[in-house]
């Protein structure tokens, strides 16, 4: 059986890494910019290649993997969190285009974008998801937004999120 090929962006120590692993991933290569999350994703993950630092910084390596299955990631959502201050010109709001972006370049089969549920439910941000829309859109990309929470599949507490899944 073949084995799916996927790569991790916004990776932060790994979690998810871990589920689309348990669903039979291959994750050959991670982005993390955060030195002390990347040094827990080596020690988690020491089959897939990590790219530390700035994605951006990493573009052209990551362009080696164009065609994989899956990419996957969480952008940071502290500017989208009701915790924060929901700012969309937070410069951290800006990188779920950054993950549009790289959906564009790489061409996966599908992806999956996961943030705070604000992002996905609240009208404030409803500018940032038609941009997202559109930007996956014209990359060729069908995409569904589903709202889930994490006690619904066994977790310890009531978290939850947003999922943008792609498919090409």
């Amino acid at each position: 059986m073949k084995k799916f090929t996927a790569i991790s962006l916004f990776s932060g120590a790994g979690g998810m890494d871990v589920g689309f692993k348990k669903a039979g991933f291959n994750v050959l290569a991670a982005n993390e910019l955060d030195a002390y999350a990347c040094d827990t994703y080596e020690a988690n993950h020491p089959d897939s290649v990590l790219f530390r630092g700035d994605i951006n910084a990493h573009a052209s390596s990551l362009a080696k993997y164009e065609g994989v299955d899956l990419v996957f990631g969480g952008p940071p959502c502290q500017g989208f969190s009701v915790a924060g201050k929901m700012d969309t010109e937070d410069p951290r709001s800006k990188l779920v285009f950054t993950f549009a972006n790289t959906i564009d370049r790489l061409k996966p089969f599908a992806f999956v974008m996961e943030n705070v549920k604000a992002l996905g439910a609240l009208s404030k941000f409803e500018s940032v998801r038609n941009e997202l829309f559109r930007r996956f859109y014209d990359a060729g990309y069908s995409v569904s937004v589903m709202i889930l929470n994490a006690k619904d599949f066994g977790a310890a507490q009531s978290r939850e999120r947003v999922f943008f899944i792609g498919v090409r």
